[in-house]
């Protein structure tokens, strides 16, 4: 950001709501009456919130006067409301799914959600990890940070990724990162050759949990209280900084352009953003384009009743980020104009001190600007998911005409001829009744093998899946495998071992799951509604010797065959450049020798 913005957030910004750090036991009062003092609200865990009641005060204070303006707020927004939706005097009955509800504030989810911030501003997630010892291989000495980084990057990004991480670290280069990944592959090499079972089984990699939707929606309620909050006391800072003027709505926006027009006496009380933008427009832009999708969920009609604004810092930043940009334009295409000049003059032609538009275009092109926004603007009708017409309808009128295409929308706003007659959009038509009567054959005789497997017990599905990847194998993969009996034996063995390793994960994963489940509901101190059901833990992983990929090679090593070549080595050819045959490359040879017995010669005499 510019440096003409002087000001500076005196509060972190991800989650300001800290838990508090005495815990006290109060009896809750009954009365109704009036209460003084500092007002705590308990947890179930004894944790308290030092939340003073004189804030609720005011919040409660601030809704009686929000209250007062619910009819203006109301009108502006039917006039930024689209004509489809429902009329002002049925705004109290519309359902709005998306709007936060107020809740009790967990404490227990704020420092999950503290610890998650720090990871992802750290980019690197440790988790209970003890940190590696410190070692140095080679000549190179890694530091355990360093080690933590780096099995981090490997882990997210792959081995392969050298620069990506190199990148990560940030004090290794990639011939370290390399050096280091093939030590790791040497001693698991050597390790496998001494112990064939290999050091980690599928189910011991660990999987994304999984959880149920009650409980998602649990959390996204524990995380609106804590964003309410959060937003609270972000306001109470706007508020002390920009006064009335801090949250910039449709009704202020109005206020701000009369006091523009009017010429005021103290122009002091406009702030500068005001006098820069329209800020009427800016708003309207958001209610009818930007906020204004098709999906429900990105669209503010479901998300509250009051009309998009802006807050004041919010115009302040772009109103520092345009002057900046204008600032560096200036001076770049003045730059640009007194080097054209002195070239000129150089020459001996006598041109005029003026800036051309030739000179803002160097400038414009030497800083790496985008000359024209009218790309984004095309396709804002398909990133933002808005329907849009030709004629669109007036008030609670049903569109006489069906919504364009993203397509036509397009190709109107990029310039090209319209088409004469647009068609008629086909109805969807569902999938089943687009399958031609080669799938229904083929249905017919699926329908005839699902009987069958319906009458076969699982045991024999086991059989038959197991000597299907056996046939498979030997008939459809590359490597030439000798289809005797032994060999279909072996394959088998190996098949059923790979795809008892497969159950076994997958009970582990659920186990995994179940278990953090559970341990959300816990974190979250609430029941899930449905009972959840129980997972039993399945115990240590039952290790293997027979594998697939000891059967055969898989091609995991691929890396290994690769010859390494150096740049200049893989450069493509000219085509002018000429092509040496062996007659020629021996002639050349010839040369070579003769000359450089000549400069030997030479060397002795000297």
């Amino acid at each position: 950001m510019d440096q003409d913005s002087d000001y500076s957030y005196e509060e972190d910004d991800a989650a300001a709501i800290s838990p508090p750090q005495q815990v006290k036991a109060e009896e809750a009062s009954e009365e109704t009456g009036p209460r003084t003092g500092r007002e705590r609200s308990e947890t179930s865990d004894g944790r308290e919130s030092d939340y003073d009641e004189d804030d609720e005060d005011d919040e409660d204070d601030e809704d009686d006067e929000d209250e007062e303006d619910n009819v203006s707020s109301a009108a502006e927004s039917q006039e930024l409301r689209s004509p489809l939706k429902r009329p002002l005097q049925d705004a109290a009955a519309v359902y709005r799914p998306f709007k936060r509800q107020r809740g009790e504030l967990n404490f227990g989810y704020l420092e999950l959600l503290n610890r998650e911030i720090q990871d992802a501003a750290q980019q690197i997630s440790f988790g209970d990890q003890d940190p590696p010892p410190a070692s140095q291989i080679g000549l190179t000495c890694w530091s355990a940070p360093e080690k933590q980084s780096f099995f981090e990057a490997a882990a997210r990004l792959g081995k392969r990724n050298l620069p990506g991480i190199a990148a990560k670290v940030g004090s290794k280069s990639v011939a370290e990162v390399s050096h280091y990944l093939n030590f790791l592959q040497e001693a698991c090499d050597l390790r496998q050759q001494q112990v064939s079972r290999s050091i980690l089984e599928l189910a011991e990699y660990p999987a994304a949990a999984e959880i149920s939707q009650q409980c998602c929606h649990a959390q996204e309620e524990a995380a609106d209280e804590i964003s309410l909050k959060q937003e609270a006391r972000e306001e109470l800072r706007e508020q002390h900084r920009w006064g009335e003027a801090w949250d910039v709505t449709p009704k202020v926006a109005k206020k701000l352009g009369r006091d523009i027009q009017s010429q005021a006496p103290n122009p002091d009380n406009v702030p500068p953003f005001a006098r820069l933008f329209h800020v009427s427009k800016w708003l309207e832009l958001s209610a009818r384009m930007f906020m204004n999708s098709s999906v429900p969920g990105n669209n503010w009609n479901s998300i509250d009743e009051e009309p998009p604004s802006i807050w004041a810092t919010t115009f302040e930043d772009f109103h520092s980020l345009v002057v900046s940009v204008t600032r560096r334009l200036v001076q770049t295409t003045l730059f640009m104009a007194m080097s054209r000049i002195r070239s000129k003059n150089a020459m001996g032609s006598r041109i005029r001190d003026m800036v051309q538009l030739q000179d803002a275009e160097a400038a414009i092109s030497s800083l790496n600007m985008a000359s024209g926004s009218s790309a984004s603007w095309i396709s804002s009708a398909r990133r933002l998911r808005l329907d849009v017409y030709e004629d669109p309808p007036e008030g609670d009128e049903d569109p006489d005409e069906e919504r364009m295409t993203y397509e036509e929308v397009e190709r109107a706003l990029s310039g090209e001829e319209a088409v004469a007659s647009r068609q008629q959009a086909r109805p969807d038509i569902p999938l089943s009744t687009q399958r031609n009567h080669g799938e229904d054959e083929d249905d017919d005789f699926s329908d005839v093998f699902s009987d069958s497997s319906r009458s076969a017990s699982p045991a024999n599905e086991e059989e038959e899946e197991i000597g299907a990847e056996t046939v498979e194998v030997l008939e459809y993969s590359v490597v030439d495998i000798r289809a005797d009996k032994a060999t279909r034996k072996a394959l088998k063995a190996c098949i059923a071992a790979d795809r008892q390793k497969e159950r076994q994960a997958e009970e582990i994963d659920q186990y995994a799951s179940y278990k953090a489940e559970v341990d959300m509901w816990n974190l979250l101190q609430k029941t899930p509604p449905m009972e959840l059901p129980k997972k039993h833990d399945p115990g240590p992983p039952r290790r293997s010797n027979l594998s697939l990929d000891s059967f055969y090679p898989s091609g995991r090593d691929w890396a290994r065959k690769l010859a390494y070549h150096s740049e200049w080595e893989i450069l493509p050819r000219s085509e002018h450049e000429p092509r040496l045959g062996l007659e020629e490359e021996g002639e050349m040879v010839g040369f070579l020798t003769i000359d450089l017995s000549r400069y030997a010669k030479s060397t002795r005499r000297r």
